[in-house]
């Protein structure tokens, strides 16, 4: 097993055990974002009955998902902001209990307004999920762990959407769709409280960390001991270029995966004839596909750093051939009337989409380094900014034009990510002052 064992994922403390609380922590991160797509995913299965109980037509429904990425993409940087300064525990329990409160809210309240300003809300309520996960990894993991680490989060939110359609169309069909926002919110609070008792801001602060695990952290990790507690310099952050490609190559991926979780239940119905039973087993596989490919991903990147490949190599090259293979696939789910094999070229368009989002966040870790926080936030400021205008635009070309058309236009965004991967320089963080660039950029992609 000389892939795995090369990845060395946790270390050996005197008695001979095994510590890996970094992992666990992790893991629990999976967990976390299980439940925040599972409530931004439970809108898009219930659409039907919710909008004909409140008489919303798809362009009213698509700005109801439109407001929830505006309030999440605006506070993106200040919650980047406060979770490098007041630590990834603190704010993402906060996020958990207000991004929950507001999830049971979106059941309470029926008029458009209300529910308008209710899904805005629970957009800031889950900013801080992505931004507090980036200060987390800097803190927490090795250069050649960030991509794993980033990927179990990152996968757990595709995983919410596997298992969100059968869970909520279990609710909807014993109950009513009010209380799939009653069930899933109470889990998200029951979370805060759980994440609150385990989690602490850096290792250096928990208990349950071995001396040796803390040794090999400290040791592994990009952040540079004189500006632990500096604040980020977005002065020098705005006048880089790749700063500015590392987030409009995420508002293209961002526009695409928001398109999925949005449309992708109503497409299966409308377009291809799916019942709301078969349209809950089949809207799945995409997601766990994409699970799957977040993982591997990320597993492979990291593979590729520890032996010394370039940042470009490791994190560019699989984002290049997911958004090449992306094409292909999106072309056969649109020109294929067969229920099965829709299914299948959903998954793999989806699936290779999993490529360029785990390189993605790695890059946000590698270039941000102890500023992970807030070059994350500015990632996905940018992403949500496309899921802003990713129902919108598809909600109106599958309204005039067809769900044919809605899908192919989807090649203009990926044409335009892969673009941005000529001016994103994975090998250089973006916290090099220019007068350094030249000085260090030959030796960032050696092992650190």
């Amino acid at each position: 097993m000389p892939l795995i064992n090369s990845l060395k994922p946790y270390s050996i403390n005197a008695n001979g055990k095994k510590t890996h609380i970094r992992w666990w922590l992790s893991a629990l991160f999976f967990i976390l974002g299980v439940i925040s797509y599972m409530d931004r995913a439970n809108l898009a299965i219930v659409a039907e009955p919710m909008m004909r109980d409140l008489s919303l037509n798809k362009i009213e429904f698509g700005l109801l998902v439109s407001v929830f990425s505006l309030g999440y993409a605006l506070s993106q940087i200040p919650t980047g902001l406060c979770a490098e300064r007041f630590g990834a525990r603190n704010v993402i329990t906060l996020a958990l209990i207000l991004w929950s409160t507001f999830t049971i809210l979106t059941a309470v309240v029926s008029n458009y307004i209300l529910l308008s300003i209710v899904r805005f809300l629970f957009g800031v309520g889950e900013a801080p999920i992505f931004p507090a996960n980036g200060v987390f990894n800097a803190y927490w993991f090795q250069k050649t762990e960030k991509a794993r680490a980033a990927g179990l989060l990152v996968a757990g939110t595709y995983f919410g959407p596997v298992i969100a359609p059968l869970l909520t169309v279990a609710i909807l069909t014993m109950f009513s769709w009010h209380m799939v926002f009653y069930v899933f919110g109470g889990i998200g609070l029951v979370a805060a409280i759980f994440w609150y008792i385990c989690a602490r801001n850096k290792p250096e602060e928990h208990p349950w960390v071995s001396t040796q695990e803390l040794e090999l952290i400290k040791n592994g990790r990009t952040i540079e001991k004189n500006q632990q507690d500096t604040p980020a310099p977005w002065r020098n952050f705005i006048k880089r270029s790749d700063f500015w490609a590392v987030g409009l190559h995420y508002f293209f991926v961002g526009y695409l995966t928001v398109l999925f979780l949005v449309w992708l239940p109503s497409f299966l119905q409308e377009a291809r004839g799916f019942s709301m039973t078969h349209m809950g087993i089949g809207a799945s596989f995409p997601w766990l596909t994409i699970c799957l490919t977040v993982l591997g991903g990320g597993v492979f990147s990291d593979y590729l750093l520890s032996k010394n490949y370039s940042s470009l190599a490791a994190r560019g090259s699989l984002a290049l051939f997911g958004l090449a293979g992306f094409i292909i696939a999106i072309t056969g789910a649109a020109y294929t009337d067969n229920k099965v094999i829709t299914i299948i070229w959903l998954s793999a368009a989806l699936g290779l989409l999993g490529l360029p989002v785990v390189a993605s966040w790695a890059i946000a870790a590698d270039k941000g380094r102890q500023f992970g926080g807030s070059v994350s936030a500015w990632m996905n400021l940018w992403g949500n900014l496309g899921g802003v205008a990713s129902p919108l635009i598809c909600g109106f070309l599958a309204q005039y034009f067809g769900w044919a058309v809605a899908l192919m236009f989807n090649i203009v965004p990926i044409i335009l990510a892969m673009l941005c991967w000529l001016i994103i320089k994975p090998d250089t963080p973006i916290t090099l002052p220019k007068s350094q660039l030249l000085d260090r950029s030959s030796d960032i992609s050696v092992k650190e």
